[in-house]
This record gives structure tokens, sequence and C-alpha cells, in this order.
């Protein structure tokens, strides 16, 4: 009870604002950190796998964006149900800050496939029971956000996105059981079987700081783009205005940085640790480069994944800037009415008690 009683604290979209600051700084530091630590030891660090040679290292970035788009959609969905059975408006609010990352995630997801796809199998794409399953999920994310503005309204927007959401669920077990269903070429689960992962340990432990780091990047994207929503919709609240006036607000509170800074340094240190008793696993820096001929697929991969990610942060952060513009610009234009309506009022008092002395 106490539990249903702390969470419905959050239907309040002040409350929320304040969330998104507490968790904020934890997924940057998985973004800033974990991540970028997590691809240098999987493609420099990581072992030559005895099958697709270098050409592998595509793994990580591809399967952290591909497994992390169907829980970015199920958390979307989630959040569709809570607006629809508890009337949560901030709910809806999250739907349209997931779904536009969750798409650039999805789109990563798919053309880092596709380049995986060529050296592989010999073709960029086939319609594979997978590969188009994940590319109608590209297609759910579009319409969500599609028929959000397609109507007047932003709350019946809301609401019929929540229920589309809801409904494309359906195509997530499609997506994960596609490659057991059907006879396909994508390969089988790898690290999802936790009793014996078919990766050696000194592939999957990198393999799991990428999702980890990636997970970071959706959750600091969101976050950042929930609270753009809330100041945009919340614009005439009070709160709003004493939020963007007061920058010692109790909403601007952050979590205790040094904890964040003694686990940031412990990672780093076991991270280095392992890299080094595995070693890099190329002779030389060209032979990095060229990654035994197939470099040009490999760094392909992550130079447009890194560009798609960048532009979805640079057009959060736009967002952000050009929000707090538009209400200070409100704010200015109502004081502005406000002290219009006081001084026709004074007035018009002057002018009563002119005619009453008369």
């Amino acid at each position: 009870m106490n539990f249903v009683k702390w969470l419905n604290q959050f239907a309040k979209p002040e409350r929320t604002y304040g969330l998104c600051n507490q968790l904020l700084p934890w997924f940057f530091t998985l973004a800033v950190i974990v991540l970028p630590v997590g691809i240098i030891w999987g493609l420099g660090f990581a072992p030559t796998d005895y099958q697709q040679n270098e050409v592998y290292r595509i793994i990580y970035i591809h399967v952290p964006t591909a497994s992390l788009s169907m829980t970015t959609y199920v958390a979307m969905a989630v959040a569709g149900f809570v607006a629809l059975v508890w009337q949560w408006r901030t709910a809806l609010t999250v739907i349209i800050a997931i779904a536009p990352v969750g798409a650039v995630i999805t789109l990563i997801s798919l053309f880092t496939g596709a380049i995986w796809g060529k050296p592989t199998w010999g073709t960029y794409w086939i319609w594979d029971a997978r590969l188009t399953s994940q590319l109608i999920l590209l297609f759910l994310y579009m319409g969500v956000l599609a028929l959000y503005v397609s109507f007047e309204d932003k709350l019946q927007g809301g609401k019929a996105a929540a229920v589309m959401s809801i409904v494309g669920v359906i195509n997530i077990p499609i997506i994960k059981y596609s490659v057991e269903w059907w006879n396909t070429l994508h390969q089988t689960a790898t690290i999802s079987k936790l009793d014996k992962p078919s990766m050696p340990n000194e592939m999957l432990f990198p393999l799991l700081v990428c999702i980890v780091g990636m997970a970071g990047f959706i959750g600091c994207c969101v976050l950042m783009r929930l609270r753009n929503e809330l100041i945009k919709r919340e614009a005439h609240r009070p709160w709003i205005g004493e939020l963007m006036n007061d920058s010692q607000h109790q909403l601007h509170r952050l979590p205790n940085k040094g904890l964040l800074g003694i686990l940031s340094a412990i990672f780093v240190i076991w991270a280095g640790y392992m890299m080094v008793n595995q070693g890099f696993q190329f002779s030389s820096i060209s032979s990095f480069w060229d990654m035994a001929g197939r470099g040009y697929f490999v760094w392909l991969s992550f130079a447009l994944s890194f560009l798609c990610m960048m532009l979805l942060l640079s057009h959060t952060l736009f967002m952000n800037k050009m929000v707090k513009i538009q209400v200070k610009q409100q704010q200015a234009r109502a004081e502005r009415i406000l002290a219009a309506r006081a001084k026709r009022n004074q007035k018009n008092s002057e002018v009563i008690s002119n005619e009453s002395k008369a």
C-alpha cells in the first residue's frame, strides 16, 4: 500500500520532473563512461571470432540497439497502459518522450544489421522474419508519433498513441522468437541463454557493458525529452515559473555526485584490468583499422550509429533550449497582460472615485 502511495505521487508533473533530475546523472554516467569503455573493449580487446573473423565486432553496437529497442517499446507500452487505466497525463508525456528515441535506436539496429549482413550473408537486406518484424517495430514507433501529432487536442492524441503502443506490443514476442518459429538466416540467441551463453566471457563481458551503456544513453535522452515535454505542457503552472526563476529550487536537486564518482572509478579500474589481461588483439594500428579486410563494414556501422546518436542528442538539447525560451516569452507576455490589466483597473478606480466626488 505504501508503494502504491509512493508511486501515485508521480502522477503530478512536478514530482516527475524532480525524479528526472534525480535519475539523469546516473544515466548520463552510464552513457559517457560505461558505453565508450564497452565499445573500446569490444573493438580492440575482445578476441577474434573463429567463424566471422573481425566483422563480428559490429555486435557491440548492433546487439545493444536491437535488444534495447524492444525493451524501450515495452516501457512505452507500459506508460500507455498506466495512462489509460489510471488516467495519468504524465504517462502520456512519457510516451511522447520515448517514441522518437526508440525510433532512432531501432533505425540504428536495422542499418547495422544490414551492414553486418553484407559480408556475412552476401546481401544488405533480405525479407527475413527477424529483420521484417524489426522493421515493423520502427514503423510502430513512427506510427505512435504520427498519431499523436495528427490530433489538435494533444490529450486525445496522447490517448490514441497510448492505444497504438499497447496494441503494438504483440510484435515484441514475434521479434524475440522469430528465429525459433521460422526458418531464418538470423542467428539464434547468444546471451539470453543465461545457463550457457554461446559466447566466451572475453566476448560476453564487453557486450554486456555495451548494453548497459546504451541503456544509459537511451535513458538520458528520454529523461531530457520528458523534462522538455513537462515544461512545455505545464508552462502556465506556477511551479514552472518558480523553477525557471530560481536556480536553487528543490526540483534542481541532484543526487550525491561523490557516490557516482566512486562507482565510476571502480568500474573503470575493473574494465581496465580485464582489458589488460586480454591484451590488444591486433599487431598494429593499421591492422586494427583494416580489421582483416572488413574494416569498412565495422567502421561504417559505428560511424553511422554515432552520427544518429549525436543527432538525437543535439535535437534533444536544442529542444530544451527552445522550450525554455518559449516559456520565458510566455511568462513575459503574461506579466505584460497582468500589468496592463492592473493599470486599467487602477484607471477605472480613479474614474469611479472622481465621479463619486463630483
